[in-house]
């Protein structure tokens, strides 16, 4: 199945930076999988423990497997580097730390052919648990079916559409010129944010498919950082330019139900996740920067927010820095 003329009806993206304890289990999720006919693209992305020699392990076993082995780009390169080999009708993003259901592949892929839909999205199941073999079957006859034609005014207005990437079957034809914006954290939110607005429609499904493992030392479970804050505002102004340059009659809507949300989330853990006084002061101060730039350049505004963020956006662009990390402290 190595052959440059095989195309395999899916191509499963790995990106791989250090987690050699679960990569294993991640691995053999996908040999354990119902449908048989699918590429795994593992791109090592520049580990230094143990990962590069498990995945050679495994691409002489079987030889669906693919290792890429590159200097370390982050998360959404790696993913990037993936989407370049990936051959596949179909693909599949799974992170190294997770796996899936036995069934998951199938389902997604006969749902996706039978309705012959763009995408298909599972659920996905928090869990502290190891990978260990599923018995139970996925029935795909009693499943929870919602199907989505206008696919880019319900991802902004159904809360069923998620942004996450890892629960989702797309067509590859959909990702010709879609990647993931490099160097930043919450990346999945620009990419799926395009995505949709290219899809004709898409599936989704209570199947589920997807075990995400509660790492406690994820990118997600860190404490809040500048770096977070400047990539709030980095994909805030991408996607803005984005849809007004594709689709500006739906600009109002997408300030309102995703700029601005992420201006929200990016005040609620700032106040949440940092919890030494003296940097969450400091963090305080670039998020101000921040806020300013974006709500001047017409990014985000008072459009949609309740009354509680209203206030939070008006403290962020008339108070002196010094006093605003505890008049927020008092709001929470």
């Amino acid at each position: 199945m190595s052959t440059s003329s095989y195309l395999p009806k899916i191509s499963i993206i790995v990106p791989v930076f250090n987690v050699e304890k679960y990569l294993p289990g991640c691995l053999n999720s996908l040999l354990a999988q119902t449908m048989t006919d699918f590429e795994v693209i593992c791109v090592n992305d520049g580990s230094t423990d143990g990962c590069g020699k498990i995945l050679d392990d495994y691409v002489q076993k079987d030889d669906r497997f693919i290792s890429v082995h590159q200097q370390n780009k982050g998360l959404s390169g790696a993913r990037n580097t993936g989407l370049n080999f990936a051959k596949g009708e179909y693909v599949y993003f799974l992170d190294s730390d997770d796996y899936l259901h036995p069934d998951a592949l199938k389902t997604l892929y006969e749902i996706a052919e039978k309705e012959n839909v763009d995408m298909v999205t599972g659920e996905l199941i928090h869990t502290t648990e190891p990978y260990h073999p599923i018995e139970t079957k996925i029935d795909i006859n009693a499943l929870k079916i919602i199907r989505f034609d206008e696919t880019f005014y319900n991802f902004l207005n159904r809360k069923e559409i998620k942004t996450s990437v890892c629960t989702r079957l797309c067509k590859r034809s959909l990702l010709k010129n879609i990647r993931f914006i490099e160097g930043i954290y919450f990346e999945d939110v620009p990419f799926t944010t395009l995505l949709m607005e290219q899809a004709s429609n898409l599936i989704v499904t209570n199947a589920p498919i997807y075990y995400y493992h509660n790492n406690p030392n994820s990118i997600m479970r860190t404490s809040f950082t500048p770096q977070k804050v400047k990539s709030y505002q980095i994909l805030i102004e991408y996607i803005y330019n984005y849809i007004m340059k594709h689709r500006p009659e739906a600009i109002f809507e997408v300030r309102k139900k995703i700029l601005n949300k992420r201006f929200k989330m990016m005040v609620n853990q700032a106040v949440r996740k940092q919890k030494d006084k003296q940097k969450r002061k400091e963090l305080f101060d670039v998020i101000q920067l921040v806020v300013q730039e974006l709500y001047d350049g017409g990014f985000i505004s008072y459009d949609g927010l309740k009354i509680h963020h209203k206030i939070e956006l008006y403290l962020l662009l008339n108070t002196k820095s010094s006093t605003v990390p505890r008049l927020f402290m008092s709001l929470f």
